[in-house]
This record gives C-alpha cells, structure tokens and sequence, in this order.
C-alpha cells in the first residue's frame, strides 16, 4: 500500500533573532488530513512555527519541505507561499485595507461572503470600515468569513478562537471540521489556551521555550479509537 506524502516535514529548524535562537525543532511532521493544536504560552515559538510553515517567515538554519519540495523562493530569497496554503492571523491583517476590500479578494472566482454580521445591510456597516478600527474579535471573525467557501489543502491559523465568544468560536469549529471531513484538509491551529482546540484536534503538540515539549492524542483521536 502506497504510504501517503508528508504534508510538512521540518529538519533541524532553528530560528533566531538578535543572536537569541526562539525556536529549535530537530525533527517534525505533518500527516494529510489531521487536524494538529499547536500549544503553548505567549513566546513559546508556536506563531514562529506557524509562521515558518505558512511560507511567511523564513527560518535561520534547517529544512522544511511541503508535501516533498522546498518552498519556491524569489531573487531576494523571499519565500512565495504556495497557494495550497491558506494562513490567517489578525496580526498579519493589513490595518488600512477595509472588510470589504479583503473579503472581495478573499472571494474571487467563489461563493461571496453570507455572513450578517459583515453585511452591507447590518446597521454596524462594518463593511466599508479599516481592519485597524476593528476589535479583536471582530478580526478573528473576519478570518472566518474569508477562509468561507475556499478549498486549500492546508489551513493555517494562529489564536484560533481566542477572541471569539463561545457561539462564534463553535460556528468556526464546525466550519474546520467539515472542510477536514469533506475536503480531507490539513488543519494547524494555534493558541495559548488548550480549551479551544483540544476538544476537536486529532493531535496536540505543546511548546515550551522554542521547543516541542510534548505531542500528545487530542480528544477527538481518542474517542475515535474507542468506537
């Protein structure tokens, strides 16, 4: 039987700012189809990590490959992320873009945006305003509204579900869960908090210092094995 590619495979990954090595991974993979929590607290290296992995950052020393290749790189040694990607971080957000404007990009050639919440017709008329006046929230849930409708083989996100309150957090759970079931995609969340992920992630691996500390089932993996 034909054993199935890495998505990710990173090798002596290390990387460093001003002399101060923030991250360090020997060795790591990333199975099709799983869904992985990345814990840990603020400055663990889990934004780093994704970062590295969304093609947004580039890491001082080590290998990465996705699904067997490097990442294409341009004259300058800037990576371009493949388009198999999709990262989403309310930090990476462009403040002087408006919802509308990353919405409308977000959306070519698919389905528009449904939500409410980020009509034109919502007495809010959030639509037309910059992502730097909106509430952390408000940028969480507009990750959401931008990953609707789109079918990439890896979705990417840091602090996932921290801003949100509990129904939103569940609405965008459910989301995850079907483009995992119906779509077979690779999903890698990150967070501070545990109790937003683990209830749903297949794996959970925790940070600690720049390095991976522990890996272990999350809960869904563990009930799935007991049916």
């Amino acid at each position: 039987m034909m054993q199935k590619r890495l998505v990710f495979e990173l090798k002596n990954i290390k990387k460093k700012y001003h002399n101060k090595t923030i991250l360090n991974i020997k060795h790591f993979q990333c199975h099709p189809g799983t869904i992985y929590g990345i814990i840990g607290p603020i400055g663990a290296g889990k934004t780093t990590l994704l970062k590295i992995l969304g093609g947004r950052l580039n890491p001082s020393v080590g290998e990465l490959r996705f699904e067997g290749e490097k990442f294409q790189t341009n004259w300058f040694g800037k990576i371009k992320p493949p388009d198999d990607i999709w990262y989403g971080s309310i930090e990476d957000l462009d403040g002087n873009k408006t919802v509308s404007d990353l919405l409308s990009h977000s959306h070519r050639g698919s389905k528009k945006n449904n939500d409410s919440y980020f009509s034109a017709k919502n007495q809010n008329n959030l639509i037309s305003e910059k992502i730097k006046n909106l509430s952390q929230g408000e940028k969480a849930w507009l990750l959401k509204c931008m990953l609707h409708n789109q079918d990439p083989r890896v979705v990417i996100i840091d602090d996932f579900g921290v801003y949100l309150d509990k129904k939103r957090q569940m609405e965008f759970q459910k989301m995850i869960q079907r483009m995992n079931k119906d779509l077979g995609t690779t999903v890698i969340l990150g967070s501070h908090d545990n109790r937003t992920i683990t209830k749903f992630a297949s794996v959970m691996i925790y940070f600690d210092n720049g390095h991976i500390s522990k890996i272990r089932p999350g809960i869904s993996s563990k009930q799935s094995r007991k049916k």
